[in-house]
């Protein structure tokens, strides 16, 4: 395997274990689950979900999705809002109460990542980004063919 395919895997794969230790650091301090925090961070992250996107975005089976939504509504940590242009549609969004209190321990996060961006030209980071987007773009491929080979 190409050595430069292995220091992006590395370095990807270890971002993504940070953000799971960070989300049950989150979990174990709010007495909940890391899903349960990983759907709050998405949320936070993304705006107004449908459930069904929120699941995509989670991995999550639409069974899933459906207990998770309500353990997040059950924990008023959630509203749900009908879509004005259709009401078929449900919205899923942080109760803006409770905002407040799961961004406050991802500031120095924050700050500490607005420090690295802003530490590159507008050039590097979009190249970044068109790099990060079509990385992600092939894992999604990839999983997806795993998906459909281990059925």
């Amino acid at each position: 395997m190409d050595e430069e395919h292995l220091q992006v895997a590395r370095l990807t794969r270890g971002l993504a274990s940070h953000l799971l230790e960070r989300s049950t650091i989150t979990a174990r301090h709010h007495g909940l689950g890391v899903t349960e925090v990983r759907a709050m961070e998405q949320l936070y992250l993304t705006g107004p979900m449908t459930a069904g996107e929120l699941g995509t975005s989670l991995a999550l089976t639409s069974g899933s999705v459906t207990a998770l939504v309500g353990r997040l509504l059950k924990n008023k940590l959630v509203v749900r809002t009908r879509d004005e242009d259709d009401r078929r549609k449900v919205w899923i969004t942080i109760a803006p109460d409770r905002a407040e209190e799961f961004i406050a321990p991802y500031l120095n996060t924050i700050k500490g990542g607005s420090r690295v961006v802003k530490g590159f030209s507008k050039e590097d980071r979009q190249i970044a980004v068109r790099f990060l987007e079509a990385y992600y773009q092939a894992s999604a491929i990839g999983t997806e063919e795993l998906r459909k080979s281990m059925r």
